[in-house]
């Protein structure tokens, strides 16, 4: 659960993810990373653990804060095309890159990774983001520092909103997506 609060022209956010009895929380600045931006809470399986994180998020409620609806996000698809080598190489290593782009989402309060599809001619990694202008720019680098990625493209639509999606990169070059 996510929820944010603007401040001084800049958007405030906490995060509570439940993994299992664990309980991590990001909190900071959107679209920063911060070095100290997460903490991590091991509970009993006796603890009522939706119950805290209810509590957690009534306590940010209080202070100002709104919750993220499903609504708030934009689907973001960022699709590779790439010689066969290059693609074997992707999708063998394609869990790592949903935890590393996961994790970046997580740390900068920015969305989450949904689904990453392989096709004959492209691989795509759909993302629900909040606020696309702040991943742009680390999306790239992370496919062409860890992977020689040279060909890629990234577009954005509303979540739920149809498929039509409006490039980010190149910028302002429309593409559809084939489903």
């Amino acid at each position: 659960m996510q929820l944010i609060k603007p401040m001084n022209g800049q958007n405030h956010f906490w995060l509570f993810e439940k993994d299992g009895r664990t309980l991590y929380i990001f909190h900071g600045i959107m679209g920063e990373r911060l070095e100290e931006s997460m903490s991590e809470q091991k509970f009993s399986r006796f603890f009522n653990l939706d119950a805290y994180i209810r509590e957690l998020v009534a306590e940010k409620e209080k202070d100002g804060y709104s919750v993220v609806q499903e609504a708030d996000y934009h689907e973001v698809v960022v699709e590779i095309f790439c010689q066969d080598t290059e693609y074997d190489v992707i999708f063998e290593h394609r869990s790592s890159i949903e935890e590393d782009l996961n994790g970046f989402l997580f740390e900068i309060g920015n969305g989450y990774f949904v689904e990453d599809e392989f096709g004959p001619e492209a691989i795509e990694f759909v993302l629900h983001i909040l606020e696309p202008s702040y991943i742009v720019e680390p999306v790239i680098d992370y496919f062409k520092k860890q992977y020689g990625v040279t060909r890629l493209r990234m577009g954005q639509a509303k979540v739920h909103y149809g498929r039509r999606l409006t490039g980010l990169y190149p910028a302002g070059k429309n593409f559809n997506r084939k489903n």
